[in-house]
């Protein structure tokens, strides 16, 4: 459904081409606010929403510095102002509204070289001034917290002076203004808004490797799913966001598969399932639920191509996404809120031009305008309207791209009883091992261990599952697009749990032309950055072969050899079909 008047400036964002008339704008072009933006550029913080609707921006980083200083957002006449200044210059904190309408903000770090503060502090908008409560148990940067059902403040993880990571949870009671301890996560958690409470009352915290749902009345932490799951890659400066049905969709991330991949969590079943690929990949962008129930995604970073200004919204009915209005403003991670009037205020961020930002952008969802098959720039095949539907361009001479388990174009390889290995027949745009290699011979859950082609290595046996050396994943995809085919160029990406010592361990890729024969040609040797899962990659061109493997030896010390045999190490092969 279109609107009855449309503009030059609209039809660009579009890329359509018609006459332009002299019609006003519609609503749904973002508006940029400059001469009415932030008194101070601000970067690294939250942005929260009062009770009244007015929006706070407490501390952050201008560029300079860490702020101490604070500004409201009126919706009603679209201005900022200053508040009351925070006691403690902070960024990288955690914000949350209490049931009270006051906000608690805790952690965060003063500078780059300062790396924790345990101290919080309360906000009381009626008279906007700032009240010191008792510290944190411990020093926490960038922390996950959540508001439970009965009021209380989760604040779980973060980063300690020394830049480790913080494996523990605490609780900040609003009537007392103490903190107590309560069980701690299994695993690393992270980031100011990757918590969400779910209709049960239990907090699903999505970040890393391994998703956990924290249970209030016990105290207690359990695992949500798979390893890595439903695209099986770590999480960071990615979005969580509660969709209106109850089930959680998660966007995005800093590892290439995370970037470009949307999975969601459904809390009846506790499964998690790939949705669509969002058009951008992305990270450090913005998500919010919209009035209609879709989820707005909004600008954010790739490395690729820097800051972002595009939008999309995803339709969890249709599971699909359309194309929004760009941004005025390339922004990378602003703060993104949903006003009373159900528009949508941008803030903040940063980009490589301006750098730290003062401006904010305002934004009335309207009506969309489909795009034409020229506008979207093809000739053939089916592609997406950017509203939520499908143009049908007409018929394609190619094969057109499959989809499987692991997105469209990358299939989900199964176990080959006779290769011993896990195995991707469809010679599409990539082949993943999915779950097949988690964990290492009988330390972890891996199944068909030890997944090596006709059982030529054997697995180490040492250590424990999720403290030492395990190769959890592999997946080879093209690089440029296309099939997988000799004479292309393809990344290698591994997702191995590091040794508390991270230099001591290295992983070896190599590569077999014949994976019923293989010869394996070393191709290179990368090293963990930091202790625990995170995801390695290499490229490398195909060689000629029709049934190719790549293998990963994560091992700890020794040199780089097809089979090391070391006691904690981990090998592991994935086959796939090319053309």
């Amino acid at each position: 459904m279109k609107r009855v008047s449309t503009s030059c400036v609209m039809l660009a964002l579009f890329t359509m081409v018609f006459s332009c008339s002299s019609a006003p704008p519609p609503e749904e072009v973002w508006e940029e606010t400059v001469s009415r933006g932030l008194s101070t550029p601000r970067k690294l913080l939250p942005f929260v929403t009062l009770g009244d609707g007015r929006v706070l921006a407490a501390g952050g980083h201008d560029g300079n510095r860490t702020l101490t200083s604070c500004e409201l957002y009126d919706p009603a006449t679209g201005e900022w102002r200053p508040t009351g200044a925070m006691r403690t210059a902070r960024r990288n904190h955690a914000a949350v509204v209490l049931a009270d309408g006051r906000v608690l903000v805790a952690g965060g770090t003063f500078s780059a070289s300062f790396g924790a503060l345990a101290g919080a502090e309360v906000y009381e908008p009626g008279t906007g001034r700032w009240t010191q409560v008792a510290d944190m148990g411990e020093a926490r940067n960038d922390p996950a917290a959540v508001v439970l059902a009965d009021g209380r403040v989760l604040v779980a993880g973060g980063f300690d002076v020394d830049r480790h990571p913080v494996r523990s949870a605490e609780l900040f009671d609003p009537a007392t203004g103490q903190w107590t301890r309560t069980g701690a996560p299994t695993s690393a958690r992270s980031g100011a808004q990757t918590g969400v409470v779910l209709a049960s009352g239990k907090v699903l915290f999505v970040s890393g490797l391994q998703a956990e749902l924290y249970e209030p009345a016990s105290g207690q932490w359990t695992r949500a799913g798979p390893v890595g799951g439903a695209a099986g890659t770590h999480r960071s400066g990615h979005t969580v966001t509660v969709l209106p049905d109850g089930r959680v969709l998660v966007v995005g991330g800093a590892t290439s598969r995370a970037a470009a991949t949307a999975e969601l969590y459904d809390p009846a079943s506790g499964e998690w399932r790939l949705a669509a690929a969002p058009g951008t990949p992305r990270e450090a962008h913005g998500a919010l639920v919209a009035e209609d129930g879709r989820v707005l995604v909004v600008g954010g970073f790739h490395v690729s191509s820097g800051a972002l200004a595009s939008v999309e919204r995803y339709d969890p009915a249709a599971d699909a996404w359309s194309a929004e209005p760009a941004l005025q403003t390339a922004r990378r991670g602003a703060g993104l809120v949903r006003l009373v009037d159900d528009a949508v205020l941008v803030v903040g961020g940063t980009n490589e031009v301006a750098g730290t930002l003062a401006t904010s952008e305002r934004y009335v969802p309207g009506m969309c305008l489909p795009l034409t098959c020229a506008a979207a720039g093809r000739t053939c095949g089916a592609v997406a309207d950017g509203c939520g539907g499908t143009l049908e361009c007409g018929p394609c001479d190619v094969e057109p791209q499959r989809c499987g388990a692991e997105g469209c174009g990358v299939e989900r390889a199964m176990f080959d009883p006779e290769l011993r290995a896990p195995r991707c027949d469809g010679a599409g745009a990539g082949c993943g091992s999915g779950s097949l290699l988690s964990g290492r011979g009988l330390l972890g859950p891996e199944p068909n261990t030890p997944n090596a082609l006709n059982g030529s290595c054997v697995d180490g046996e040492g250590g424990k599952h999720e403290r030492d050396e395990a190769l959890d994943a592999l997946r080879v995809v093209t690089v440029e697009g296309g099939h997988l085919a000799s004479g292309r160029l393809v990344r290698v990406e591994a997702t191995v749990w590091a040794y508390a010592d991270p230099a001591a361990n290295r992983l070896d890729v190599y590569a077999a032309a014949d994976a019923r024969n293989p010869a394996w040609t070393y191709v290179t040797t990368l090293t963990p950055e930091r202790p625990g899962a995170q995801v390695l990659s290499t490229t490398f061109v195909l060689p000629a072969g029709s049934l190719q493997a790549v293998r990963g030896v994560f091992r700890y010390a020794g040199s780089a050899e097809p089979c090391p045999g070391g006691v904690f190490d981990d090998v592991d092969d994935l086959v796939f079909a090319t053309r």
